[in-house]
């Protein structure tokens, strides 16, 4: 499957979200699949049938959406959204530079960003793709006070990481030397998009970003704006992984 078959199908589940009910399979091929090219009404509602994927509900003639049937995350589960920027891809010879996250538990959402004062000078290409420069970290607490700080908000909380082992690369040595140990259950949304949308041919961000249809991407490649993006992909294949059984994030 290509990036436009996902990204037709996530139009089909936002316009169903515009309406905040089922509609008819007919009214959603017009709507969404019709064009002045191609209008005929048997064609479209052929080619709805192969884009209701796993966040679709089919009852009869209408189609709906799991979501509206169980959150996410599960009300049982709190999730950890999070992303950091560094100064480059070694976590033994580069630094973290920015940190931030979303915990998600019961409804309620709580944010947190940081910048973070590295101890060196960020490179130009690091501060050309983030845009944070030296004179913004340079009153910035260090890596381990901002991780005393963010530690509460981390334990017990399913973490949810793009392309998690780089992050968990920076992060668990450093927690290490803190006294603290980094054992939560982690979804790498790279994994979940091998298992969700196996026609794609890349997975990173802006990769899964396109095929969720997300228009342009406000702060991408700072932490928080990553994390937003990242937190809307998870959503999305989370319901495409379960398809109407409700699962613990961690299982998936």
């Amino acid at each position: 499957m290509s990036p436009t078959h996902y990204r037709l199908s996530t139009r089909i589940a936002r316009r169903l979200r515009e309406a905040a009910g089922p509609l008819p399979k007919a009214q959603l091929a017009q709507e969404v699949l019709s064009s002045p090219q191609l209008p005929q009404l048997s064609w479209s509602s052929k080619l709805l049938e192969g884009l209701l994927d796993g966040r679709f509900r089919t009852n009869g003639q209408e189609v709906s959406l799991w979501e509206w049937d169980y959150p996410f995350p599960p009300r049982s589960e709190p999730v950890v959204v999070l992303d950091l920027e560094t100064t480059g891809l070694s976590p033994e010879a580069n630094e973290v530079i920015e940190m931030a996250f979303v915990r998600l538990e019961n409804g309620n959402r709580v944010e947190f960003q940081r910048l973070v004062n590295p101890g060196c000078p960020i490179p130009p290409f690091i501060t050309r793709l983030t845009r944070i420069r030296n004179q913004d970290v340079r009153s910035a607490p260090d890596i381990y006070t901002v991780l005393e700080e963010a530690w509460p908000l981390l334990q017990g909380a399913t973490l949810i990481i793009q392309n998690a082992s780089f992050d968990l690369g920076f992060l668990k040595p450093r927690l290490a030397r803190l006294g603290y140990r980094l054992d939560n259950a982690v979804v790498d949304t790279v994994q979940w998009a091998r298992k969700a949308l196996p026609g794609l041919p890349k997975r990173g961000l802006d990769a899964l970003a396109f095929a969720f249809d997300l228009g342009e991407v406000q702060g991408r490649h700072r932490a928080l704006g990553d994390v937003n993006v990242t937190t809307q992909v998870a959503y999305e294949m989370y319901y495409m992984l379960t398809a109407g059984t409700p699962r613990p994030l961690g299982e998936l």
